[in-house]
Protein backbone atom coordinates (compact mmCIF):
# COMPACT_ATOMS: atom_id res chain seq x y z
CA UNK A 1 0.00 0.00 0.00
CA UNK A 2 1.24 3.17 -0.91
CA UNK A 3 0.41 6.64 1.40
CA UNK A 4 -0.14 10.08 0.22
CA UNK A 5 -0.61 13.38 2.32
CA UNK A 6 -1.62 16.65 1.28
CA UNK A 7 -3.16 19.51 3.33
CA UNK A 8 -6.85 18.30 2.30
CA UNK A 9 -6.50 15.14 1.03
CA UNK A 10 -5.58 11.57 2.27
CA UNK A 11 -4.31 8.89 -1.09
CA UNK A 12 -4.11 5.15 -0.64
CA UNK A 13 -2.94 3.28 -3.23
CA UNK A 14 -3.33 -0.35 -3.24
CA UNK A 15 -1.60 -2.81 -5.09
CA UNK A 16 -2.18 -6.14 -5.86
CA UNK A 17 -5.68 -6.46 -3.59
CA UNK A 18 -8.59 -6.31 -5.39
CA UNK A 19 -10.47 -7.93 -2.12
CA UNK A 20 -9.08 -5.58 -0.01
CA UNK A 21 -10.08 -2.85 -2.17
CA UNK A 22 -13.69 -3.87 -2.59
CA UNK A 23 -14.16 -4.29 0.87
CA UNK A 24 -13.33 -1.02 1.49
CA UNK A 25 -15.05 0.32 -1.48
CA UNK A 26 -18.84 -1.80 -0.22
CA UNK A 27 -18.30 -0.14 3.63
CA UNK A 28 -17.95 3.56 2.13
CA UNK A 29 -20.94 2.84 -0.91
CA UNK A 30 -23.00 2.23 3.13
CA UNK A 31 -22.05 4.71 4.62
CA UNK A 32 -21.08 7.86 2.90
CA UNK A 33 -23.07 10.02 0.63
CA UNK A 34 -21.06 12.70 -0.61
CA UNK A 35 -18.35 10.90 -2.63
CA UNK A 36 -17.29 9.75 -6.58
CA UNK A 37 -15.72 6.83 -8.01
CA UNK A 38 -15.38 4.42 -10.83
CA UNK A 39 -14.69 1.11 -11.06
CA UNK A 40 -11.16 0.85 -9.19
CA UNK A 41 -11.08 4.56 -7.60
CA UNK A 42 -13.16 6.58 -5.68
CA UNK A 43 -12.94 9.66 -3.00
CA UNK A 44 -14.99 10.57 0.37
CA UNK A 45 -15.79 13.58 0.62
CA UNK A 46 -15.83 15.45 4.00
CA UNK A 47 -19.28 16.08 5.69
CA UNK A 48 -19.71 17.24 8.89
CA UNK A 49 -22.74 14.82 10.03
CA UNK A 50 -20.48 12.19 8.67
CA UNK A 51 -17.97 12.39 11.55
CA UNK A 52 -18.56 9.39 13.37
CA UNK A 53 -18.81 7.23 10.08
CA UNK A 54 -15.38 8.81 8.97
CA UNK A 55 -13.93 8.15 12.20
CA UNK A 56 -14.36 4.36 11.98
CA UNK A 57 -13.68 4.35 8.45
CA UNK A 58 -10.40 5.42 9.16
CA UNK A 59 -9.35 3.02 12.13
CA UNK A 60 -10.19 0.41 10.16
CA UNK A 61 -8.31 1.65 7.08
CA UNK A 62 -4.97 2.41 9.44
CA UNK A 63 -5.16 -1.47 10.88
CA UNK A 64 -5.24 -2.31 7.44
CA UNK A 65 -2.26 -0.29 6.34
CA UNK A 66 -0.37 -1.52 9.57
CA UNK A 67 -0.97 -4.89 8.83
CA UNK A 68 0.11 -4.28 5.25
CA UNK A 69 3.12 -2.59 5.91
CA UNK A 70 3.92 -2.50 9.68
CA UNK A 71 4.64 1.21 9.73
CA UNK A 72 3.21 2.83 12.75
CA UNK A 73 3.88 5.76 12.58
CA UNK A 74 1.83 6.37 9.16
CA UNK A 75 -1.27 4.10 10.79
CA UNK A 76 -1.49 6.87 12.96
CA UNK A 77 -1.36 9.44 10.57
CA UNK A 78 -4.41 7.78 8.51
CA UNK A 79 -6.45 7.46 11.66
CA UNK A 80 -5.90 11.46 12.84
CA UNK A 81 -7.23 12.30 9.00
CA UNK A 82 -10.49 13.16 10.09
CA UNK A 83 -10.56 17.07 8.29
CA UNK A 84 -9.35 15.43 4.95
CA UNK A 85 -11.10 13.86 1.33
CA UNK A 86 -10.33 9.91 1.22
CA UNK A 87 -9.12 8.77 -1.84
CA UNK A 88 -8.37 5.00 -2.28
CA UNK A 89 -7.61 3.23 -6.04
CA UNK A 90 -6.73 -0.04 -6.82
CA UNK A 91 -3.45 -0.84 -9.19
CA UNK A 92 -2.71 -3.97 -10.66
CA UNK A 93 0.35 -4.98 -12.03
CA UNK A 94 -0.45 -5.26 -15.79
CA UNK A 95 -1.77 -1.22 -14.96
CA UNK A 96 0.37 1.73 -15.92
CA UNK A 97 -0.85 4.68 -14.20
CA UNK A 98 -2.36 7.42 -16.55
CA UNK A 99 -0.88 10.58 -16.82
CA UNK A 100 -2.74 14.09 -16.88
CA UNK A 101 -1.22 17.25 -18.78
CA UNK A 102 -3.55 19.90 -17.36
CA UNK A 103 -2.88 23.50 -18.89
CA UNK A 104 -3.84 26.47 -16.82
CA UNK A 105 -4.31 30.06 -18.09
CA UNK A 106 -5.03 33.32 -16.44
CA UNK A 107 -7.56 35.22 -18.19
CA UNK A 108 -7.65 38.99 -17.80
CA UNK A 109 -5.32 38.93 -14.59
CA UNK A 110 -8.60 37.66 -13.07
CA UNK A 111 -10.26 34.33 -14.18
CA UNK A 112 -8.12 31.04 -13.99
CA UNK A 113 -8.88 28.24 -16.95
CA UNK A 114 -7.80 24.59 -16.74
CA UNK A 115 -7.81 23.12 -19.96
CA UNK A 116 -7.97 19.52 -19.67
CA UNK A 117 -7.64 17.61 -22.91
CA UNK A 118 -10.80 15.62 -22.23
CA UNK A 119 -13.34 15.81 -20.53
CA UNK A 120 -12.48 14.29 -16.59
CA UNK A 121 -15.81 14.11 -14.16
CA UNK A 122 -13.77 13.00 -11.39
CA UNK A 123 -11.32 16.04 -11.71
CA UNK A 124 -13.97 18.57 -12.42
CA UNK A 125 -15.64 16.97 -9.53
CA UNK A 126 -12.21 17.41 -7.34
CA UNK A 127 -12.10 20.87 -8.15
CA UNK A 128 -15.57 21.83 -6.76
CA UNK A 129 -14.49 19.83 -3.25
CA UNK A 130 -11.27 21.45 -3.27
CA UNK A 131 -12.70 25.19 -4.17
CA UNK A 132 -15.41 25.36 -2.17
CA UNK A 133 -16.97 28.71 -1.70
CA UNK A 134 -15.79 29.62 -4.73
CA UNK A 135 -17.69 29.66 -8.18
CA UNK A 136 -16.31 27.06 -11.20
CA UNK A 137 -17.46 26.73 -14.25
CA UNK A 138 -17.33 23.27 -15.91
CA UNK A 139 -17.62 23.47 -19.87
CA UNK A 140 -17.69 19.29 -20.85
CA UNK A 141 -18.04 20.46 -24.78
CA UNK A 142 -14.51 22.16 -24.43
CA UNK A 143 -13.08 20.10 -21.80
CA UNK A 144 -12.78 23.41 -19.78
CA UNK A 145 -12.78 24.05 -15.77
CA UNK A 146 -13.16 27.86 -15.26
CA UNK A 147 -12.22 29.39 -11.67
CA UNK A 148 -13.07 32.65 -10.06
CA UNK A 149 -11.13 33.89 -7.46
CA UNK A 150 -13.11 35.50 -4.07
CA UNK A 151 -10.02 36.42 -2.43
CA UNK A 152 -6.16 35.64 -1.45
CA UNK A 153 -6.97 32.61 -0.37
CA UNK A 154 -7.14 31.16 -3.97
CA UNK A 155 -3.90 31.89 -4.72
CA UNK A 156 -2.61 29.98 -1.58
CA UNK A 157 -5.03 27.04 -2.83
CA UNK A 158 -4.01 27.30 -6.35
CA UNK A 159 0.16 27.12 -5.35
CA UNK A 160 -0.76 23.67 -3.09
CA UNK A 161 -2.86 21.92 -6.10
CA UNK A 162 0.29 22.76 -8.35
CA UNK A 163 2.75 21.19 -6.29
CA UNK A 164 0.26 17.92 -6.45
CA UNK A 165 2.05 14.60 -8.57
CA UNK A 166 -0.49 12.26 -7.84
CA UNK A 167 -4.32 13.07 -7.95
CA UNK A 168 -6.74 9.51 -7.39
CA UNK A 169 -4.40 7.42 -8.88
CA UNK A 170 -2.90 9.23 -11.94
CA UNK A 171 0.56 11.30 -11.86
CA UNK A 172 -0.89 14.75 -12.94
CA UNK A 173 1.49 17.91 -14.39
CA UNK A 174 -0.39 21.00 -14.08
CA UNK A 175 1.73 23.65 -16.82
CA UNK A 176 1.12 27.38 -16.60
CA UNK A 177 3.81 30.52 -17.25
CA UNK A 178 5.16 30.98 -13.94
CA UNK A 179 5.75 34.73 -14.65
CA UNK A 180 2.05 35.27 -15.69
CA UNK A 181 0.87 33.27 -12.21
CA UNK A 182 3.42 35.19 -10.06
CA UNK A 183 2.03 38.66 -11.60
CA UNK A 184 -1.22 37.14 -10.84
CA UNK A 185 -0.13 36.51 -6.49
CA UNK A 186 1.53 40.00 -6.36
CA UNK A 187 -1.89 41.77 -8.02
CA UNK A 188 -3.84 39.75 -5.11
CA UNK A 189 -1.36 40.48 -2.47
CA UNK A 190 -1.74 44.31 -3.35
CA UNK A 191 -5.11 44.09 -3.23
CA UNK A 192 -5.07 42.52 0.18
CA UNK A 193 -2.90 45.32 1.45
CA UNK A 194 -4.70 48.30 -0.37
CA UNK A 195 -8.13 47.23 1.76
CA UNK A 196 -6.09 46.33 5.15
CA UNK A 197 -5.22 50.01 4.66
CA UNK A 198 -8.85 51.26 3.50
CA UNK A 199 -10.34 49.52 6.16
CA UNK A 200 -8.19 50.97 8.61
CA UNK A 201 -9.10 53.90 7.29
CA UNK A 202 -12.56 53.23 7.45
CA UNK A 203 -12.40 52.80 11.19
CA UNK A 204 -11.02 56.18 11.56
CA UNK A 205 -13.46 57.47 9.46
CA UNK A 206 -16.09 55.93 11.68
CA UNK A 207 -14.78 57.02 14.83
CA UNK A 208 -14.48 61.00 13.78
CA UNK A 209 -18.10 61.13 12.41
CA UNK A 210 -19.06 59.49 15.98
CA UNK A 211 -16.86 62.56 17.66
CA UNK A 212 -19.22 64.85 15.85
CA UNK A 213 -22.37 63.10 16.12
CA UNK A 214 -22.24 61.88 12.44
CA UNK A 215 -23.34 58.90 10.36
CA UNK A 216 -20.94 57.50 8.01
CA UNK A 217 -23.50 58.48 5.09
CA UNK A 218 -23.45 62.25 6.34
CA UNK A 219 -22.66 65.03 4.05
CA UNK A 220 -19.91 67.85 4.90
CA UNK A 221 -22.76 69.89 5.79
CA UNK A 222 -24.43 68.61 8.58
CA UNK A 223 -21.12 67.58 9.67
CA UNK A 224 -20.28 71.41 9.86
CA UNK A 225 -23.23 71.96 11.46
CA UNK A 226 -22.82 69.46 14.43
CA UNK A 227 -19.13 70.81 14.36
CA UNK A 228 -19.83 74.48 14.96
CA UNK A 229 -22.77 73.37 17.95
CA UNK A 230 -20.00 71.44 19.62
CA UNK A 231 -17.66 73.74 19.57
CA UNK A 232 -19.81 76.43 20.64
CA UNK A 233 -20.97 74.10 23.74
CA UNK A 234 -17.95 72.79 24.64
CA UNK A 235 -15.69 76.34 24.40
CA UNK A 236 -13.16 75.88 27.37
CA UNK A 237 -14.62 79.77 27.78
CA UNK A 238 -18.04 78.05 28.10
CA UNK A 239 -17.53 77.39 31.41
CA UNK A 240 -16.37 79.52 33.32
CA UNK A 241 -12.91 79.51 35.14
CA UNK A 242 -14.81 78.53 38.17
CA UNK A 243 -14.66 74.94 38.43
CA UNK A 244 -10.84 73.70 37.40
CA UNK A 245 -12.04 69.81 36.35
CA UNK A 246 -14.54 71.07 34.20
CA UNK A 247 -12.37 73.21 32.07
CA UNK A 248 -10.34 70.88 32.21
CA UNK A 249 -12.76 68.31 30.34
CA UNK A 250 -14.11 71.22 28.24
CA UNK A 251 -10.68 71.59 26.90
CA UNK A 252 -10.20 67.71 25.96
CA UNK A 253 -13.51 67.86 24.15
CA UNK A 254 -13.23 70.93 22.37
CA UNK A 255 -9.66 69.59 21.23
CA UNK A 256 -11.26 66.47 20.27
CA UNK A 257 -13.79 67.63 18.58
CA UNK A 258 -11.46 69.89 16.25
CA UNK A 259 -9.18 66.88 15.77
CA UNK A 260 -12.49 65.16 14.25
CA UNK A 261 -13.36 67.91 12.33
CA UNK A 262 -10.10 68.29 10.48
CA UNK A 263 -9.53 65.16 9.82
CA UNK A 264 -12.88 65.04 8.13
CA UNK A 265 -12.52 67.66 6.36
CA UNK A 266 -8.92 66.78 4.96
CA UNK A 267 -11.42 63.64 3.92
CA UNK A 268 -13.69 65.32 2.05
CA UNK A 269 -11.57 67.29 -0.07
CA UNK A 270 -9.23 64.18 -1.06
CA UNK A 271 -12.40 62.98 -2.19
CA UNK A 272 -13.59 65.90 -4.12
CA UNK A 273 -16.35 66.70 -1.94
CA UNK A 274 -17.22 70.37 -2.31
CA UNK A 275 -17.43 72.01 0.66
CA UNK A 276 -18.79 75.58 1.01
Amino acid sequence: MHLSITHDMLAITIQEDSKTFYYLQNIANKNFQKKIGRKEKMIIFKEDDEIVQRRYFLKLLSKIYLRKTNNHEHASLIENALDRSIKIALLKSNQVLQKMNIRVVIEDNYAVVFHLGSHNTLFASYLKSYFKDHLVRIRPKNSTITLYPNSNVTVKLLEKLFEQKELFGCFVEFTYVKEEFLAYKKSFVAKRVKRNRYNALFSLLEEYFGILGCKVEDSFDIIRQNYLLLVKKYHPDSCGLYDGDLHVKYVAKFQEVQNAYEMLKMHFKHSEAKIA
